[in-house]
């Protein structure tokens, strides 16, 4: 589960939407939320069973003209019944629009601007096993289903600068080295 909603927050800092940097920080924010929290929670990591502890620390800006400027910094250690564990870690600021864009065909698109550290997958204290960082833009489409939900329908990378390999291998990559990891 926690994966899916670390996904749901990397995902949009990778993803949400699209809006010039400077416009935004022109002018005074019409919100400002400051966020931080520590919580522990059973969890599941490619498919072994532990505990995940998460600490977050999230300042959000929206502005008048219709774009945020997210900046926030996680450090999720997931622990598997084992006692092995791995930590995954994500600092950075995102830039878009608050609202997503309408498209023609009824679905939505979500476009976000992410410069930073979108995942680093390490042993706590010890080797990093994987790092995606630097700037990357994402546009995600969803169709929306009877039941107002959201269902992906594509997903396009562009303004690549830096390596980032989890999200070039489709997020294969996490599971690929963190299950040696938790299993050794």
């Amino acid at each position: 589960m926690l994966r899916l909603l670390v996904r749901a927050a990397i995902v949009p800092v990778f993803v949400l939407s699209l809006a010039p940097a400077a416009p935004a920080a022109a002018s005074a924010p019409i919100e400002n939320v400051h966020e931080r929290f520590t919580e522990t929670f059973e969890d599941e990591f490619c498919e072994i069973s532990g505990t995940s502890t998460i600490t977050v620390v999230d300042n959000f800006r929206l502005y008048a003209d219709g774009t945020f400027r997210d900046t926030s910094a996680f450090t999720l250690v997931f622990t598997a019944e084992n006692g092995n564990s791995v930590q995954l870690f994500s600092a950075g600021e995102s830039t878009g629009l608050d609202e997503p864009i309408v498209n023609e065909d009824g679905t939505v698109t979500f476009v976000t601007t992410f410069k930073g550290l979108p995942e680093r997958l390490s042993i706590p204290g010890g080797p990093t096993l994987s790092l995606d960082a630097g700037v990357v833009t994402v546009a995600t489409t969803f169709s929306i289903d009877e039941n107002g939900d959201l269902v992906f329908v594509s997903q396009d990378v562009s303004g690549v600068h830096g390596p980032h390999p989890d999200l070039f291998s489709d997020f294969e990559l996490f599971c690929e080295v963190i299950v040696p990891a938790l299993m050794s």
